[in-house]
């Protein structure tokens, strides 16, 4: 599971519903789990913000490294 996915899941949220939250398709967001380096700044922040309401500390580090 990449890493993008495994946060999404780690918070119960289905790919709909983040994709909502973050203001894309359903489509771009699939794209975004499968290649997360597509995500511009201003998405990953918007998800790291989302991720990081349940009291989970995650970074771009921790979204974009190997």
């Amino acid at each position: 599971m990449n890493k993008v996915r495994g946060f999404r899941t780690m918070v119960g949220m289905t790919q709909e519903e983040m994709a909502k939250e973050l203001g894309v398709s359903i489509n771009t967001y699939r794209t975004y789990e499968d290649n997360p380096e597509k995500m511009s700044v201003e998405i990953a922040n918007k998800f790291i913000g989302i991720i990081n309401k349940t009291d989970n500390t995650i970074t771009m580090n921790d979204i974009f490294s190997k």
